[in-house]
């Protein structure tokens, strides 16, 4: 059977999010399953499954703009045991097709900059590696979420021009204003480091 791609209802999500977000995701990263339910009853979220056959290979949840401009990647993930053999970049690619954001997507990834070992900076520049290399581009702009700190990269419609890296930026914190409404400014910041300028 050929591998095909759904969005997935609440009950699909639900029972991906107790099987695998939980544990494909530490708990400082977990949103509660009510607000993605939320989200996906308001039309902010929408997820997708990666199956072959009926056997779930990867899932991806996103937050939607209200104009559905843009979206945000909340979650991707492979099942641990098909991860290393191309199965993430085919889901990738796939995705741009259906994505229901009219430009495109950011993705946030941990900044290797802020590891606190070189093993972990390692692991996020091949998280950082693994979209650049299927399509996405890395932004100049930051974000300080949660106490955390993201490189935020993107991947849609590019123009080409000088003034794309304000055009992503505006973007960028258009969505986060949006997303983050009650704690933006406060434990969400934006910036763009001074040797990115």
């Amino acid at each position: 059977m050929i591998k095909q791609i759904k969005e997935l209802k609440l009950n699909e999500l639900k029972r991906i999010y107790k099987a695998h977000v939980r544990e494909d995701f530490p708990r400082s990263e977990r949103r509660p399953y009510s607000s993605m339910e939320k989200m996906t009853n308001t039309g902010k979220y929408v997820s997708f499954g990666y199956y072959d056959d009926g056997r779930l290979l990867a899932y991806a949840c996103y937050i939607l703009t209200e104009d559905r401009m843009y979206a945000l990647l909340d979650y991707f993930a492979v099942i641990p045991e098909l991860r290393g053999h191309g199965t993430g970049s085919e889901f990738l690619q796939k995705l741009e097709g259906i994505l229901q954001a009219n430009k495109g997507a950011f993705i946030e990834v941990e900044s290797p900059d802020s590891a606190k070992s070189k093993e972990e900076a390692a692991l996020r520049q091949r998280r950082i590696h693994f979209y650049l290399s299927n399509g996405a581009v890395l932004t100049n702009t930051k974000c300080l979420l949660f106490g955390v700190d993201y490189n935020i990269l993107y991947i849609g419609r590019i123009d080409g021009t000088d003034s794309e890296p304000e055009q992503l930026h505006c973007a960028i914190e258009e969505l986060y204003r949006e997303i983050y409404r009650p704690v933006y400014g406060l434990l969400c910041k934006l910036y763009v480091p001074e040797d990115s300028r």
